[in-house]
């Protein structure tokens, strides 16, 4: 999926996720923060992201009980989702997907 959106957005995308280094994640944050990145992409943590200009909130296989923190500070991504589409007044999709047999 990122490689889509990579090839469709080029370099104003951010992918945040915990395989990346701490001067990745550095780095994509700063990205981020900055305004060069118009996209985020990434893992529940992503919802944190200091984001300038949100316009919409893309929850893909929202289904899946990994929006949920099991670690301290425990937080649901979905919650906070809806939360700051509220506050911001933008569009949030939760969107399912299922694998067909």
């Amino acid at each position: 999926m990122v490689d889509r959106f990579l090839a469709r957005f080029g370099d104003c995308i951010a992918v945040l996720h915990s395989k990346l280094s701490v001067g990745e994640r550095y780095d994509q944050w700063k990205n981020i923060q900055e305004g060069k990145a118009k996209i985020v992409i990434g893992a529940r943590s992503a919802i944190f992201a200091p984001i300038k200009n949100l316009g919409i909130i893309i929850i893909d296989e929202e289904h899946d009980s990994s929006y949920k923190s099991d670690m301290s500070p425990r937080f649901n991504a979905k919650d906070i989702a809806k939360y700051l589409a509220k506050q911001k007044d933008i569009p949030v999709v939760l969107r399912k997907c299922y694998t067909r047999y």
